[in-house]
């Protein structure tokens, strides 16, 4: 797996050459072998380390923005945009807490539960069901809250932001970066090279690694890395 992503790597260092400013800006309803990447809902909120709360598309990368690791909130670095559309419409699960926090996702994006044996299960948004629990910040700690309301929205903007702890939270929900794999852990372990290649590119000083310049639309690189798992690992991808 990691002699693939090395690979990956080395489109990452020839960009400009092998993919140029391409964008189909296909965007969170994507089929077949289209990427498909899981976004949140523009009207999404994000706390920075800071304190300061930040609409979720006006993140940027180095943006240190509040995550969780091992049910600890933590801050994370942003590391790039995998998808960003500011106009353009998409289908939301909204999901309500009893605790009264509300997110919105689509439906490949996965989200972590509370499950009956008390671990974490990440699943994606259009498997929720009533009574599942999340993982909410009350009072600066994280807590179970069960979703009490489910429904779906068509919303105008959409936006999928990387950290290098692969979540973050928005609204004070607890949400994985990931969607379209069937597994958390595998994203995460998956992307790991990509972490090591922005820490080494950010430490000699290279201001934007991943290429986090394009206007809307799904991030070249991601369409790269979706594409060929689709050929190669397909069993680790969700169906529509």
């Amino acid at each position: 797996m990691f002699i693939f992503t090395i690979v990956i790597l080395f489109l990452v260092s020839n960009h400009h050459r092998i993919c140029g400013q391409e964008s189909d800006g296909k965007g969170a309803n994507a089929k077949s072998t289209d990427v498909s990447v899981g976004c949140f809902s523009g009207d999404s909120l994000a706390m920075l380390a800071n304190g300061e709360r930040k609409q979720i598309g006006n993140l940027k990368i180095g943006d240190e923005i509040l995550a969780v690791n091992q049910l600890k909130i933590v801050s994370s670095e942003m590391i790039i945009m995998l998808d960003k559309e500011k106009s353009r419409q998409a289908k939301f699960y909204t999901f309500l807490t009893d605790s009264g926090h509300q997110i919105s996702l689509t439906g490949l994006h996965l989200i972590p539960i509370n499950s009956s044996d008390e671990k974490i299960d990440y699943i994606p948004a259009k498997e929720i069901k009533l009574g599942d629990r999340f993982y909410v910040v009350v009072n600066g700690q994280l807590k179970h809250s069960s979703v009490i309301n489910i429904s779906i929205e068509f919303k105008t903007g959409y936006f999928a932001p990387l950290t290098m702890t692969g979540t973050l939270l928005v609204n004070d929900v607890f949400a994985s970066c990931y969607a379209s794999a069937k597994s958390h852990h595998f994203a995460q372990t998956f992307m790991a090279p990509f972490r090591w290649y922005y820490q080494l590119a950010r430490f000699i000083s290279i201001s934007d690694p991943l290429n986090n310049t394009q206007t809307d639309g799904i991030h070249w690189l991601i369409k790269i890395i979706y594409q060929s798992i689709h050929y190669i690992l397909p069993s680790t991808l969700q169906s529509f």
